[in-house]
């Protein structure tokens, strides 16, 4: 039987060091660790700490699948995100995944701000493909904020852009149908999975709140998702609040997961 691919982000707690949580995360069982928004944590955009999270990534027997840049419509958007495509190569991760902008906005303005992402976007698309990294658009806020990652997608290379489907942020006042995960059927690059329990309270292990968790990855294996199962999860607010038990948890549902959508049978 094929072993489970399964991934967390390190935002679970930035207070840990890399190469403490990279220990850690591999201890769990994980296969694969996802660096998080901030690069000061791993210092990944520097090229020693990168000869350094290579050597760690080697001694714990872990890969890496993506890293999450900064906004696409930062100021220095284009220069970051060049950046962190470069460093994902030297790391062996095969994703970027980047916000398309704000969280929350009104419609007003939405075509200039496409326009923007647009434009960043097809800056990026050479040394992406050069690379072989690939780039996916993150869903946040439902509403114009989503939209504006849906209709970038309808416009940019299916080959190079695709979409990171993250679970807590498509479930805002949920439960809500699965109808981004059928939208972008076969283009689904990345997936931040956390379960959502209220407003405010997210991204926590699956089985605390509400999402139906089944029928996502239902949806997921119509989409033909292979990827890693990745918890984007975080400790703040989930029932485990010790590093250890966090981990051993969220692996093992990360392994359900992943079977749930390989297979539509969780692990016995």
């Amino acid at each position: 039987m094929e072993k489970p691919q399964t991934s967390v982000a390190t935002c679970f707690q930035y207070d840990i060091s890399i190469e403490e949580q990279l220990s850690l995360i591999a201890e769990a069982g994980f296969s694969h660790v996802s660096l998080g928004v901030r690069p000061e944590h791993s210092g990944y955009l520097d090229s020693k700490r990168r000869i350094e999270l290579k050597a760690c990534l080697a001694d714990t027997g872990l890969e890496m699948d993506s890293i999450h840049a900064r906004r696409l419509d930062d100021s220095e958007a284009i220069t970051h995100t060049s950046a962190t495509i470069r460093a994902a190569a030297e790391l062996g991760a095969s994703c970027v995944v980047a916000h398309a902008g704000p969280f929350h906005f009104s419609s007003e303005g939405i075509e200039e701000r496409l326009a923007s992402v647009l434009s960043a976007c097809n800056s990026l698309a050479q040394l992406a493909r050069a690379t072989g990294v690939v780039l996916a658009l993150e869903n946040v806020m439902p509403g114009p904020a989503t939209d504006l990652v849906r209709r970038g997608l309808q416009e940019l290379d299916p080959e190079v852009f695709g979409l990171c489907y993250d679970s807590s942020h498509d479930q805002i006042d949920g439960p809500r149908p699965f109808d981004l995960i059928d939208e972008f059927r076969n283009r689904i690059f990345a997936v931040h999975l956390s379960d959502r329990i209220e407003a405010h309270v997210d991204h926590v292990i699956p089985g605390e709140g509400f999402i139906l968790w089944s029928e996502m990855c239902t949806r997921l294996r119509a989409a033909h998702y292979a990827g890693p199962a990745s918890m984007e999860v975080m400790m703040i607010h989930s029932r485990f609040q010790e590093a250890r038990q966090f981990l051993h948890e969220a692996n093992k549902t990360a392994a359900d997961t992943w079977n749930l959508i390989r297979t539509g049978a969780a692990t016995d």
